[in-house]
């Protein structure tokens, strides 16, 4: 029996594009067992100050980030700034912290968790409302009087459906998320692939001989979900986050039927080029997804299945985009460009198949070496690296490759020049992306974020706003 309640304050970072899903998972297991929970999510205009009034009127007895590398430096220092004002327990989870987990040592880090974190967490409310002792939780480190206790992995959660659905209500109170129409779903976890540059291949290590990697929850409890939350929120479009939503083909086809009949709304998911069949692509359409996105990375072939670990071939990809075009399916197709041990002939090749494949939106960002990821310890053996690592996905590049500033421009005018090849071929875009120019890269970063903005529209057809983002909470 527990002595009382323990109150966790969530908060995280302006803007919102995708509400974690993991996030809401914890709140709705720490809500299952007797705990209260809130979120703070700090605007731009939002002064440390600011969060401390906030966090100071609900009195947490723990404040929970989840990082991103990236963004790990933003809630260390205001997590230290808390510190100074108010008594509690920081705990740190999420990508950076599962990879970089001697993020404990850092100053006014009480705890971190590292994979999944919902029974940790609860754990670790539970000992805390007792007065027990936390030193001993699985997938966490605890530091106590500056002694730093490590803990190993617990069992994967192979049971989703026994998962209480996430608290939605805990980012849907902010009325911009709440009245979003597009609303987020995940069937699965896990991913049996080992991309280089992706985190699962890590992932899988972090969890040997934990349980079943690859976890799909029922069909009737997905849509069970659905159907609570279109009841209760507006929803136009179901958007699945899953890494790869079409892995089991029998699973998809018991999905596709009780979709269309139950739900019949339009939604969109992720698929894998070397999944794609015709069986498959009828499927989604008859079902009702409108869109997918789809990783073609780079049209080198070694680069793509040596060096990233693809393990698929052009023609998959192009039969794939072949099926989706034939069955009226939109596509987002995701590149990388600066690649290590590539060159700019590499990228403006991958500008090419991407204009050959005539996706609804071409989506380039330059390669980011994250820690932990076999990809980057690839640079660091190679010495590729003279930057600091995962630090900014979308406009740095931190390896050692030949023409960076003009693979850098090129990642700019990459969208538009997919959607207009008449840059490229007539020259153009050689000209832009040769030109040092600050004026010129203006222009050019104003064109590539309208893009960006312009592109939900075109892949999702709904009517999306994009003024400046503020979260206000309102009643819900």
């Amino acid at each position: 029996m527990k002595n009382k309640p323990m109150k966790i304050l969530f908060i995280v970072r302006a803007p919102i594009y995708e509400p974690p899903i993991g996030m809401m998972h914890l709140s709705s297991v720490l809500k299952e067992g007797g705990h209260l929970t809130d979120l703070i999510i700090v605007n731009e205009v939002d002064t440390f100050s600011d969060v401390c009034d906030q966090v100071k009127e609900y009195g947490p007895d723990i404040i929970a980030y989840s990082l991103l590398s990236g963004n790990e430096g933003f809630f260390l220092e205001l997590n230290n700034f808390l510190k100074g004002k108010l008594e509690f327990k920081s705990i740190f989870g999420g990508p950076h912290t599962t990879f970089f987990q001697d993020l404990i040592e850092k100053e006014g880090v009480d705890i971190t968790c590292a994979g999944e974190g919902e029974y940790a967490l609860l754990e670790l409310a539970n000992k805390l409302s007792n007065n027990e002792d936390i030193t001993r939780i699985p997938n966490l480190a605890v530091k106590i009087d500056k002694r730093i206790y490590r803990n190993g992995m617990r069992n994967l959660i192979e049971e989703l459906d026994s998962l209480p659905f996430p608290d939605r209500g805990l980012f849907y109170q902010y009325k911009r998320i709440g009245n979003d129409p597009i609303k987020h779903f995940m069937a699965t976890r896990g991913c049996p692939y080992n991309c280089t540059y992706c985190f699962n291949h890590a992932y899988n290590k972090l969890y040997t001989g934990k349980g079943k990697m690859i976890r799909h929850r029922s069909v009737d409890n997905v849509i069970t979900e659905i159907k609570q939350v279109i009841d209760k929120y507006p929803t136009k479009m179901i958007y699945f986050q899953d890494d790869t939503f079409i892995l089991d083909k029998e699973w998809l086809k018991n999905f596709a039927q009780k979709y269309k009949e139950e739900i019949n709304l339009p939604y969109h998911c992720h698929v894998r080029a070397n999944l794609v069949d015709e069986d498959v692509i009828r499927g989604l359409k008859m079902s009702g997804c409108t869109g997918v996105h789809m990783a073609i990375e780079t049209a080198n072939d070694k680069i793509r299945n040596e060096i990233l670990r693809r393990n698929m071939s052009k023609k998959q990809i192009l039969n794939a985009i072949t099926l989706l075009k034939k069955y009226k399916i939109k596509l987002l197709c995701q590149n990388i460009l600066a690649l290590p041990t590539s060159q700019l002939r590499d990228d403006i090749n991958t500008l090419k198949l991407n204009i050959k494949c005539k996706p609804t939106y071409a989506w380039a960002s330059i390669f980011t070496p994250y820690p932990g990821l076999d990809l980057t310890k690839f640079c660091i053996e190679n010495n590729l690296l003279e930057g600091e690592i995962g630090k900014n996905l979308y406009d740095s590049c931190v390896v050692k490759v030949d023409q960076k500033e003009k693979r850098t421009r090129l990642q700019r005018w990459f969208a538009i020049t997919s959607r207009y090849p008449i840059l490229l071929y007539s020259g153009l875009l050689y000209l832009l992306v040769n030109i040092n120019s600050k004026y010129l890269d203006k222009i050019s970063e104003r064109i590539y974020l309208y893009f960006r903005k312009k592109r939900d529209r075109h892949i999702y057809d709904l009517d999306l706003k994009w003024d400046k983002p503020v979260y206000k909470k309102q009643a819900i």
